[in-house]
């Protein structure tokens, strides 16, 4: 179908809230490199992306194939960005590597003994989970592959987008993810429902919580690394 530029401009402001809203959403990854305004333009870009390749015959309804390009476009224009250096990327890597080898004595370990276990100090690890916040929530790696050859993510687990839980494995899956998310702590537990469920911004959050923006970032890296390391167990 082909649309009018008057079209076009029309549909450009019906979606503008929500361009805006997921430009919001993931701006905190990505401030100290790019604007607001660059996230709202790869969305309006993702939208005109959408129209034109937008197939009725799908059988998905035109709104939601657009919030679906809005929202990856503008993730791929943060992923165009390298925010972390080569070396800390490897810190990132190897706190995770460590939290899993730790996890396996069968609890949870504390910040202290991973920064002791890693030989360095509980700022650094701080940092650290807070990267995880951003890295992960652009690029939450794929585990499970669906029967239609689909790949099913930890976002998707969490947020229960497109209802992906119809296949049996799949509802075991979140049932079993969604005891995992009952064993965090309180404030744990309202940061991935403010975030994957209410769909409030880190900024939201924090006024919500009364912390600051940084420690919000913290504290939901640490919980995608818990969530993340019991998913792998699950589906290996």
């Amino acid at each position: 179908m082909l649309y009018s530029e008057d079209d076009k401009e029309s549909l450009i402001k019906q979606f503008l809230p929500k361009i805006k809203h997921y430009a919001l959403r993931y701006h905190h990854i990505v401030q100290s490199v790019l604007e607001l305004e660059d996230l709202i333009s790869a969305g309006i870009k993702g939208l005109l992306e959408a129209l034109n390749k937008y197939n009725p015959s799908l059988n998905v309804p035109l709104v939601a194939f657009i919030d679906y390009r809005i929202r990856g476009a503008i993730l791929d224009e943060i992923r165009s960005v390298d925010v972390f250096s080569k070396e800390f990327r490897k810190k990132v890597e190897n706190v995770k590597k460590t939290y899993k080898n730790l996890k396996q004595s069968g609890k949870d370990p504390t910040d202290e003994e991973l920064a002791n276990y890693l030989n360095i100090t509980q700022e650094e690890l701080q940092e650290v989970y807070q990267s995880i916040t951003a890295s992960d929530i652009v690029s939450l790696d794929s585990f499970v592959v669906g029967e239609n050859g689909d790949k099913l993510n930890l976002l998707e687990v969490i947020s229960d987008e497109k209802n992906i839980f119809e296949d049996i494995k799949f509802r075991e899956l979140k049932e079993k993810l969604t005891s995992a998310i009952e064993n965090l702590s309180e404030t744990e537990k309202l940061i991935i429902s403010l975030y994957y469920y209410e769909e409030l911004n880190m900024k939201e959050i924090a006024q919500v919580l009364g912390i600051s923006l940084s420690r919000v970032s913290q504290i939901h890296g640490k919980t995608l690394l818990k969530l993340k390391n019991f998913l792998a167990k699950e589906v290996d």
